[in-house]
């Protein structure tokens, strides 16, 4: 097989696990299991993964669970018990230690706000909250968009992020699958607050109307339907973080509406290849139940 579909082959296969685990949190995650859904050679497998994320599958693993556990004891009334065994801790105690190395403090301290340093921290200063500018928002039921997507590691607004979309228009022009309804969609599974810009994920998606088969490190699924309340940004990409913070630290506890475990997501209404970024208009799609 020619190296560049050895590479794509991979790809593919490496989508898939990543796609699994974080889908899969609450569920004990078998390296071996995760081997063979890859169908890489356990031999090799680890090593594969090691070179495309930076790290052992496994911390891996352990650091998505933490991280999102910060999400939910931050944005959802689950009880601390309910939040480890969501993330895949059979026992609360086990979560508690696992937490409290990862970030200094324990999950119940951390909700509490008993140690404001580490709060402060963990929302990059409250001055950004409250000098945060008012979105207009709206609740909005959507059917769910199947999407082709190519996802990249790394800050957020740096080249991983932008070959991303390269490479996934590229092969949507090539493949003819443009259309007058095609939506750009980008989805940040991480919290920059939170995770290490060097590990940050990011989905760079375009909305498809027909059948497309996953081919090399090119993806396809769903974004999820449902209840979701919206939010207009207006302005440079760079500026996303401060409609974030206004969202989850003003919206959210004024408007009685409870999180839903979903993606968030980003649909870009116009480009910053021909606009200014003052003028780009993004739409911020929250999940609601």
């Amino acid at each position: 097989m020619p190296r560049e579909e050895t590479a794509k082959h991979y790809r593919e296969r490496i989508n898939t696990v990543l796609h699994y685990i974080q889908t899969h949190l609450d569920e004990e995650l078998d390296l071996n299991k995760l081997a063979e859904l890859s169908a890489i050679s356990p031999f090799h497998f680890h090593r594969i993964m090691r070179a495309y994320l930076n790290e052992s599958l496994m911390s891996y693993i352990i650091r998505v669970r933490l991280e999102t556990s910060v999400t939910l004891l931050v944005h959802s009334q689950l009880s601390i018990r309910e939040i480890a065994y969501k993330t895949g801790y059979d026992v609360p105690s086990s979560f508690n230690k696992a937490f409290k190395k990862r970030f200094g403090i324990s999950p119940g301290a951390f909700r509490n706000n008993s140690d404001q340093s580490v709060i402060i921290d963990y929302l990059k200063t409250d001055k950004k909250m409250k000098t945060a500018k008012a979105l207009k928002s709206e609740i909005k039921t959507i059917e769910a968009r199947k999407v082709i997507y190519i996802s990249s590691i790394g800050p957020y607004d740096g080249k991983g992020t932008e070959d991303a979309w390269k490479k996934v228009c590229g092969f949507a022009g090539q493949k003819g699958l443009f259309g007058k309804n095609t939506e750009f969609i980008g989805i940040s599974h991480d919290d920059p607050n939170i995770t290490d810009p060097d590990k940050l994920r990011y989905d760079a998606c375009l909305t498809v109307n027909r059948d497309v088969k996953p081919e090399g490190e090119v993806g396809v699924k769903e974004v999820s339907g449902g209840r979701y309340a919206v939010f207009m940004h207006e302005g440079a990409y760079t500026k996303f973080q401060e409609s974030y913070n206004y969202i989850f630290s003003v919206w959210l506890p004024e408007s009685g509406e409870e999180l839903r475990e979903d993606d968030c997501f980003e649909i870009y209404l116009n480009s910053p290849d021909d606009t200014n970024p003052e003028d780009l208009r993004t739409e911020i799609y929250i999940p609601v139940k």
